[in-house]
């Protein structure tokens, strides 16, 4: 695969997110699901007056002219469940190439500390029929329990395990962060800004919406289309091992090789 072609884990990223991004289009289901109603009325009611089916029309007309942009920015509880399932997408394509690094053990950092905490017991030996090839990521998962959704977390655990020190172009890592945090409020804190929030996103001045504690965080088309391309870049970065990488009108670009 040469250096311009989509790596595998950003190829079932940008999959899984064509999945997610299906969610947009509920509320113009909504409106033509009424649209139907609305005309089946008028079609098949026999007691309906003039003026009645003339309201009933006018209704419809009214419909069909709301722009699909409006109708999508009337919904912003879709774009936070969206919000929910690209994080959690994001997390598990990082897992699946953080096991099949460990997995390769070329690139594996021996000085990693924890590397002597971890403890294989006599029942992981029986069960793997002293075979723990393939097998080593997911047991590190298992007992390490490495964190992948949030940036500094995700950074730290490829630098420790593989020696992967990655520097982000700030806009991107601003964003990264934002949306990470922006994920933990919406699912443990019912989107509601929190002094976590605040403090975690101070630090790379993350906080691109200058929320408050108290707020309530609203997430957009825009947003969607922020995020998707953050996540893509990371993930591209990572496993391409490219040193920055930039958003460039909504697309990836990638500049110098780094390790």
């Amino acid at each position: 695969m040469n250096g311009d072609e989509d790596n595998e884990y950003v190829i079932k990223l940008k999959s899984r997110f064509e999945k997610i991004e299906k969610l947009e289009s509920t509320p113009m289901i909504m409106r033509d699901q009424a649209v139907q109603c609305l005309e089946k009325v008028i079609n098949e009611s026999k007691k309906l007056v003039h003026n009645d089916k003339k309201v009933i029309q006018n209704n419809i007309d009214s419909l069909e002219n709301i722009k699909e942009e409006s109708m999508k920015e009337q919904f912003s509880v879709i774009y936070s469940q969206m919000c929910v399932l690209a994080v959690s997408s994001l997390e598990a394509i990082l897992k699946d190439y953080f096991v099949d690094s460990f997995n390769n053990k070329t690139d594996i950092n021996m000085e990693n500390k924890k590397l002597n905490e971890i403890k294989v017991t006599i029942r992981d030996i029986i069960d793997n029929e002293l075979n723990f090839d393939n097998k080593l990521g997911a047991l590190i998962l298992e007992r390490d329990k490495p964190n992948f959704q949030d940036l500094k977390s995700i950074l730290n655990n490829f630098k420790n395990y593989f020696n992967k020190g990655i520097k982000l172009e700030s806009d991107l890592q601003k964003k990264l962060c934002f949306y990470l945090e922006v994920r933990h409020l919406l699912v443990h804190k019912g989107g509601v800004v929190d002094k976590k929030f605040i403090n975690s996103t101070e630090v790379l001045d993350a906080n691109i919406k200058n929320y408050k504690v108290g707020d309530t965080v609203e997430i957009k088309s825009s947003d969607w289309i922020d995020m998707k391309q953050a996540f893509l870049s990371l993930l591209d970065v990572l496993t391409r091992g490219k040193a920055v990488a930039e958003i460039d009108n909504g697309s990836l670009k990638s500049s110098r090789k780094g390790t």
